[in-house]
Parts: structure tokens; C-alpha cells; sequence
């Protein structure tokens, strides 16, 4: 009998609802959730239907909702899980009366129990003596009677963690095959967090929170201040070259132009006049910029580690200006 087979002849014998209990929280709404879920199954959807029996299962318990639970989990390749919930349902169709749920529970746990896939921990002597000590399977503590019993579990991968305060997490993944078998997974001796108070995070008020900021801070706005003055400097250099130029160009227009208007100028005379103004504007921008930029520079290295400063100069033909803003 194929798979496809068993679990359509298991889903029509479990196919009526089970009878609502008389202190069922949302009756109406378990209903609605198992006769979808009924209807996935037999589409053999079973991600989309395991999830809504579960919700049904925690909104009005129920044996034949638990029942169904089981058969879909096993399908969906959870087999520990679904070992587990037939076991639920078998106690529960006991404790109800009802021999022919208790037949396809019992059955179907003497058929997965042999092909299970099984997990052992041997945790090093040295860690299971650390206070506060916690084995973790998929975020889900591992009590220390398990640490030596090969349990169930469902195949795939999983996360194995070990915890304890001041120690390094040990972390561990398994891939586990879907065939019965037993993974020895060691946990050795925890090692020492050395890291640990470097990487935390500092409550308010500590006193290495409260001068690390500032010291890192003043820090940067000292390299700002340094490269606003060098650029300010190299804006004075600028403007000193280009006024030199200027007052060349000028002796030029002198030489080559008509006292006492200079409007009389031979062709050199007028190059030399159009280059004057040029190199004249220049050398003004450029000294406004440098000496803005170094009483910028010498600002930002004096109010160090204050605050966060941000400077923003720009030039323009005939104009610049230096923009600051800071948050103390």
C-alpha cells in the first residue's frame, strides 16, 4: 500500500470532528480551522493544514483535532513530533472511549518509533558544573536529565547551544538524516569570555560610558580642525600668488596705457588689463575662503570635544562663505 494510499485511508477514518468540550474557549472558530485543515489534507497540503489543526487544537482541545495533528505532522516530515502527538491522542482516546482512534494512534507509534533518528549530548564534567548552565535545541532548553538519553527527534537541521554566564556560547549545528540512528554531539569545557565586558553594551551613568564618547569625538573634530586650517592656509597662499599677479598686470597697464585715464591702451595693455581684474577677484575669494577656513579650523581645534561640528565652505566668483553647525 503506497504512502499516498495510507494517509488518505487514515484521514477518512478520522474524518468526523471530534465532540467539542462544554469549556471550549472559541468552538466556532476550532471548527472552521479543523474543516479547513481536513480539506488541505486531503490536497496533501500539509504545511498550510498542520498549522490551523494546531490553532483549532489550542482554541477547543479535542481528540480527533489531536489526532489529525499527528497524521499531518508525520506527513510533513516531522516524525518525532507526530511519535509524539500519537502518544497524546492515544491517551486521550483511552480516557474517551474511543477504541478506534486509540488503534490508528497505537499503530502508527509502533511504526515510527523504530525510525527515528535520536540525539545523545555528552557534556564535559567541567560544564555541567557551571552555575546557571543551559543546553538549548533550537532555542528550546534541553533539561539535564536528557544530557545522556538518546531522545527523538524530528529530522533536519538543528541549532544545539550551551550557555553559561562569563563563558563563550558553545554552538553546534546537526544535520540530522531522516533514518533511525543515534548523534553523539560532545560538549566540551566552556572557554573563558575575555571579550565579554569589552563587547557589552555601558549602562547610563558608568564611568567608561561617559568618557569614551566624548574622548572619540573631540578626537575627530581635532583632524576636521586641522584639514579646515590647511585648507585655509592653502586658500592665504592662493590669493597671495594671484594678487601678486594682479599688481604685475597692473605695472603692465601702467606702461601700456594712457595717462591719467588708461583708457588709451595698446593690444598688450588691454590683455593685461582683463588679466588684472581676473587675477584681482581671484586673490580676493581666495583670501576671504583661506582666512574663513582658518578661523574655522582654529574654532573647531579649540571646541574639541564639545560636540559634533560639521563645516560646509563654499566659494563662489566674488564670494565665499564658511557654514558651521554643532550639537553640544
Amino acid at each position: 500500500m503506497t504512502r499516498r494510499r495510507c494517509a488518505t485511508i487514515l484521514v477518512a477514518l478520522l474524518a468526523f470532528a471530534a465532540p467539542r468540550a462544554a469549556e471550549a474557549s472559541d468552538p466556532a472558530s476550532a471548527q472552521m480551522l479543523f474543516d479547513q485543515a481536513r480539506k488541505l489534507m486531503n490536497e496533501e497540503k500539509w504545511a498550510e493544514a498542520c498549522p490551523k489543526l494546531e490553532e483549532s487544537q489550542r482554541l477547543d482541545p479535542a481528540g480527533g483535532t489531536l489526532l489529525h495533528l499527528a497524521v499531518c505532522r508525520e506527513h510533513e516530515g516531522k516524525t518525532a513530533t507526530a511519535w509524539a502527538l500519537y502518544q497524546d491522542a492515544l491517551s486521550v482516546a483511552k480516557r474517551d472511549g474511543r477504541k478506534d482512534r486509540a488503534k490508528v494512534a497505537q499503530e502508527r507509534i509502533d511504526a515510527l518509533g523504530p525510525t527515528l533518528p535520536r540525539i545523545k549530548l555528552r557534556v564535559a564534567s567541567a560544564t555541567a558544573a557551571l552555575p546557571k548552565l543551559t543546553v538549548s535545541r533550537n532555542d528550546v532548553e534541553i533539561g539535564r536529565v536528557l544530557w545522556d538519553e538518546a531522545f527523538p527527534v524530528d529530522p533536519g537541521k538543528l541549532t544545539l547551544v550551551a550557555r553559561a554566564p562569563g563563558k563563550k556560547p558553545f554552538t553546534k549545528i546537526v544535520d540530522v538524516p531522516n533514518k533511525p540512528g543515534e548523534i553523539v554531539v560532545e560538549v566540551p569545557a566552556l572557554e573563558g569570555d575575555s571579550g565579554g565586558s569589552a563587547s557589552a553594551t555601558p549602562h547610563e551613568g558608568s564611568g567608561d560610558a561617559g568618557h569614551a564618547a566624548p574622548t572619540e569625538a573631540g578626537s575627530t573634530q581635532r583632524t576636521i580642525a586641522y584639514a579646515v586650517g590647511g585648507a585655509g592656509i592653502v586658500g592665504v597662499a592662493v590669493g597671495s600668488v594671484f594678487g601678486v599677479m594682479s599688481m604685475t598686470n597692473r605695472s603692465t597697464v601702467e606702461s601700456e596705457c594712457r595717462a591719467p585715464e588708461y583708457k588709451l591702451c595698446s593690444a598688450a595693455g588691454v590683455d593685461a588689463g582683463e588679466s588684472a581684474i581676473r587675477n584681482g577677484n581671484v586673490s580676493t575669494v581666495a583670501f576671504i575662503a583661506g582666512g574663513v577656513l582658518l578661523a574655522g579650523g582654529v574654532a573647531l581645534y579649540f571646541t574639541a570635544p564639545k560636540g559634533n561640528v560639521a563645516v560646509t565652505p563654499a566659494i563662489g566668483p566674488g564670494a565665499a562663505s564658511l557654514g558651521v553647525s554643532a550639537r553640544f
